[in-house]
């Protein structure tokens, strides 16, 4: 994204210690999106999910929420784009760049750069991994359908994306997802730890590798994100500012 001489904001890390709803979730991204217009800093937050909990993206028809496969569950929309994620067994990130970061002027080229320090982590993890646009050249000879009149699955990891991060064996494994506003840009990723009981068609990075030690990805994960968009990285907890606006979009989401 930038040389080591570029100057880059600061980026403060948040590790959320607890799993949260899908509502606390979604809303604190919004309210760390909405104070990043008037903030000259980066943030990296990472989190999970206390149950089972369907997010749609931001384009998304609300009338998708009625035909969920997965009556019961949990839906909330996302600030950011693409298809339906059912968040159950994965580490979640979400990342907000300020308008003054240099991203700005290419915010596409966030996902190939913090994809990249995941795909490098995950490998010291012994997880062979790459992004699709690369597997799929290097997989140049399968045949491809043509999709061209096909509706897109509902949910994003059916779907395929250039920018996605597929385990050897063609799963995906790691997809993420843009909002910008006010020349801020919020991405949110999803990695799947191990597969749900309701998606199990979906495999995660402990059904692909099972000698996968997450617990050592988990604790280098947000460093390296920080790292991938920043020089200078501080952990930190919730603001009272950052926690009292999530707690009133929370408010009006119910």
């Amino acid at each position: 994204m930038a040389s080591a001489t570029t100057e880059l904001p600061a980026a403060d890390i948040i590790v959320d210690e607890l799993p949260s709803s899908g509502i606390f979730n979604m809303s604190m991204d919004a309210a760390l999106l909405q104070l990043a217009a008037a903030r000259e800093r980066s943030i990296v937050r990472i989190y999970q999910w206390s149950e089972p909990t369907v997010t749609l993206g931001y384009f998304q028809g609300a009338g998708q929420a009625v035909e969920s496969p997965f009556p019961g569950l949990p839906v909330v929309r996302r600030l950011s784009g693409g298809g339906a994620i059912l968040h159950d067994q994965e580490l979640t990130y979400s990342l907000v760049l300020p308008a003054s970061h240099p991203a700005r002027q290419e915010p596409s080229g966030v996902y190939s750069t913090v994809h990249q320090a995941i795909i490098q982590l995950l490998s010291n993890a012994g997880v062979p991994c790459q992004l699709r646009s690369e597997f799929e050249a290097m997989n140049s000879h399968t045949t491809v359908s043509n999709t061209a009149n096909v509706a897109e699955p509902f949910l994003c990891f059916l779907r395929k994306n250039a920018n996605d991060i597929v385990h050897a064996s063609g799963h995906k494994i790691v997809g993420s997802a843009q909002r910008r506003r006010k020349g801020v840009t919020l991405q949110h990723g999803s990695i799947i730890l191990k597969a749900s009981r309701m998606v199990p068609q979906v495999p995660g990075i402990k059904e692909l590798e099972p000698n996968f030690l997450d617990a050592d990805f988990r604790h280098s994960l947000p460093g390296i994100i920080a790292r991938s968009i920043s020089h200078s990285t501080n952990f930190r907890s919730y603001s009272e500012e950052e926690k009292s606006l999530a707690a009133a979009i929370a408010a009006e989401t119910r």
